[in-house]
């Protein structure tokens, strides 16, 4: 585990999560923050039937349930269930999620980032 990167001990702890874990429920703070492929990792969960409880402020997550709870004042402000313009709203999301993700692979090695990448 020591050599193990950040995101590959938090990838290990999910997949443990979700196939050795008796544990019918997942509580996760920010997966968007852990250096993993969030919504591969909350695919996993789901289909190996965990009731998964995310904290986010990622649209693409929060958008991606079919509930989401609203927090106010240390207790449930609303439950709002995902709405099919919202749902459809997810094609835009995911568009500028995959564009953030390859400017940030290509700053992880060297490359440049330049204006012809957003054409």
């Amino acid at each position: 585990m020591t050599q193990l990167s950040g995101g590959q001990s938090r990838s290990l702890m999910i997949a443990d999560t979700a196939y050795m874990s008796n544990s019918p429920i997942v509580l996760i703070d920010e997966i968007e923050n852990a250096g993993i492929d969030r919504l591969r990792a909350m695919e996993i969960l789901a289909k190996k039937g965990k009731i998964t409880l995310v904290s986010t402020h990622d649209p693409l997550l929060a958008l991606s349930a079919d509930k989401r709870i609203v927090i106010k004042n240390g207790g449930i402000d609303k439950v709002i269930e995902i709405s099919d313009a919202e749902r459809n709203s997810l094609i835009a999301i995911k568009k500028i999620d995959d564009t953030l993700h390859m400017l940030r692979n290509r700053l992880r090695t060297g490359e440049l980032i330049t204006e012809g990448l957003f054409k």
